[in-house]
């Protein structure tokens, strides 16, 4: 694109965006910046949480004037409800995602998929700590692992997951025991969950804020736990790489294919099967210099922290960023075809791929948009539906270039930033030696004052786009805290150069001569939101060898631009973990002081976490680093 005077002020953090931004809307393509500012001004009693839905005498609204609901609910019940709701959904998608994994493992090990077990060390081990005989042949193990995931998913309600008993904490058990917190099977949880939401069933809002608790317990030790071992055994283990991100991979001389969503399993095989000799002498017919995958959003992020591994070093494009930029990278008119297997496929996606010539497909039954083809994953005939969707984006390849009117709006920089992926406790502990005890050390004499997840999602409200991630995360490794990012908060990172060995010279001194010792970045990139499960083994293997609890551990949580009801539900798992978690924007709970209060302040009684509702990312970032300090200092560290 030429360079043109800017129509609008820069939203989005990145260069390459802001500049997408202009081209798209000058072309009359408004993008979910400008369809906020239309919704303004928003509800002010639903921002509140202080509006009900759910049955027919309603909708109500909480007001002076009516202070209760037909039905007689409190604004108090109205805002638990509301909150608890929006929890359930996102334990229920991270457990859809599960129950997927689940069921395309056992497909492996049955001989019922040309999928193959890439990481059979980790299934052994896995399986080792469930004491089933590990000796067994490769695909038995998987299948008996598969049946094990998806009988923890139906367990009862009162039948406690036998990974929270195998893996969490001692300290932490018992306090889950005592508060009634220990959890069942996700799908028994959220069936008494939603039950309790049904009007005048469960009338008292501190027992809906506990049942979100159970339920963030729930999400953990089935969900996010069983999703990221199972795609680390079909996929392979993450290891770390250097990786390119943002808008200016994009390749106009490229067959162009983007995954999007969150479940990378068959975007891993596409990307494989593109790489072979058949598909690259396909593209070379057709005018293309080879077919690449990119990656968007946190299938994205899976996807570049195995892009190291042979069979995708050749084909994966890079990871381009987030959910505020997918209608960007499609308004570039380089995409030939566009992948969605989860959430965070926003509706306009059709909008765009009719205006700028991109092909959209869906890949899951839960992703469907009017007059969008389906291909739904299926580990049966996976082979056949990847060299689909090859043969696919080859012919859309051909339509790009045939095509002469085709808007362009191709990036003016070419400068693709380079980013470090693929940590995981084992990765960030390799660069200490393989010694837990070598990073504890450097936590007790303070160079290492404590670890943040800054993970979550990205957010236009508040001018955020990415702002509030960028300065919370600068402003914590300045005070020597190390930071730990995930999801849409890592794709910030990377767009903005964060995620390198550079922001050394960013860091607090202490933090600094750590990085430099041991060759390890100040801000390490997990990868996705469901790595989340990562972050939370990492500080159980912290509390475990320190001899704390993990409300003890000189560590905290932010979610500085939480969007989503997935992002709820992890909110809660780091609750029940006992952990300070800084969340903004605020979520609708402001029109209940009693929520509100339970939530910042009483819940720290129940489980040694609670909400830090801080929009400011400096002030947040000072009472993280008061937490951590109060942290330190009960553990005997200062």
């Amino acid at each position: 694109m030429s360079e043109k005077q800017d129509i609008i002020e820069q939203k989005h953090q990145d260069f390459e965006s802001h500049e997408l931004h202009q081209a798209a809307v000058s072309q009359g393509m408004p993008t979910v910046f400008e369809r906020f500012t239309t919704q303004q001004p928003q509800c002010g009693h639903c921002k509140k949480g202080l509006s009900c839905q759910l049955c027919s005498d309603g909708p109500c609204r909480i007001t002076r004037k009516s202070p209760l609901g037909v039905c007689g609910a409190t604004g108090d019940l109205i805002v638990a409800r509301n909150l608890l709701q929006l929890t359930i959904m996102g334990t229920a998608a991270n457990t859809y995602q599960c129950r997927n994994l689940a069921n395309t493992l056992k497909a492996i090990g049955e001989g019922k998929s040309s999928l193959k077990v890439k990481d059979e060390g980790k299934l052994r081990m896995m399986c080792l700590g469930l004491g089933i005989d590990q000796t067994r042949p490769i695909n038995e193990l998987a299948v008996e692992f598969a049946d094990f995931m998806l009988n923890e998913i139906s367990k009862p309600g009162d039948q406690p997951l036998t990974l929270m008993d195998l893996f969490a904490v001692n300290q932490r058990k018992e306090v889950w025991k005592k508060t009634d917190l220990y959890a069942g099977g996700p799908s028994a949880e959220i069936v008494t969950a939603l039950t309790k939401c049904m009007t005048n069933v469960s009338n008292d809002p501190i027992d809906l804020i506990k049942t979100a608790l159970r339920l963030g317990n729930a999400n953990e030790y089935a969900a996010l736990w069983g999703i990221t071992v199972i795609q680390d055994v079909i996929m392979g283990t993450a290891d770390l790489t250097a990786g390119e991100t943002n808008i200016a991979c994009l390749d106009p001389q490229t067959v162009n294919i983007i995954a999007n969503g969150h479940q990378p399993v068959f975007a891993s095989l596409v990307l494989e099967k593109a790489g072979s000799k058949k598909i690259q002498s396909v593209a070379a017919a057709a005018g293309a210099t080879g077919i690449k995958l990119y990656g968007s959003l946190c299938a994205g992020q899976q996807l570049m922290n195995v892009s190291s591994r042979e069979e995708y070093t050749n084909t994966f494009g890079g990871q381009l960023g987030n959910w505020i930029q997918a209608e960007l990278f499609i308004a570039t008119g380089l995409v030939d075809l566009f992948m969605m297997d989860m959430n965070c496929s926003v509706p306009t996606l059709k909008a765009f791929a009719d205006k700028y010539g991109t092909k959209l497909i869906s890949t899951d039954p839960v992703v469907r948009f009017p007059d969008v083809d389906c291909l739904d994953f299926n580990p049966e005939i996976a082979e056949q539906q990847a060299e689909k969707i090859l043969e696919i984006a080859v012919e859309c390849f051909k339509a790009r270039k045939a095509d002469k009117k085709r808007i362009m709006n191709i990036p003016s920089s070419k400068a693709k930033t380079e980013s470090i992926a693929g940590y995981t406790t084992e990765t960030v502990l390799k660069m200490f030696g393989n010694d837990i005890y070598t990073f504890i050390g450097e936590m007790k004499k303070g160079n290492i004052k404590g670890v943040v997840a800054v993970v979550g999602c990205t957010n236009v409200r508040h001018e955020m786009g990415g702002r509030s991630i960028q300065e919370i995360t600068i402003e914590l490794i300045k005070r020597d805290i190390m930071v730990i990012g995930a999801g849409c908060c890592s794709s910030t990172h990377q767009n903005m150069g964060m995620s390198t060995m550079e922001m050394t010279k960013m860091a607090g001194s202490k933090l600094r001569s750590v990085c430099e010792k041991h060759d390890v970045p100040p801000i390490v990139s997990y990868g996705s939101c469901t790595d989340v499960g990562k972050i939370l083994d990492t500080i159980a293997a912290l509390a475990w060898t320190i001899g704390c609890d993990t409300s003890q551990v000189p560590v905290a949580a932010s979610v500085p631009e939480y969007m989503e009801q997935k992002a709820i539900a992890d909110i809660f798992t780091a609750l029940a973990f006992g952990l300070l978690t800084h969340v903004s924007p605020k979520p609708m709970i402001s029109g209940s002081s009693l929520v509100t209060k339970y939530l910042t302040e009483e819940m720290e009684n129940l489980t040694g976490g609670r909400m830090l509702l801080e929009d400011n990312p400096f002030r947040a970032a000072e009472a993280i680093e008061s937490h951590v300090l109060e942290k330190r200092k009960e553990i005997g560290f200062d």
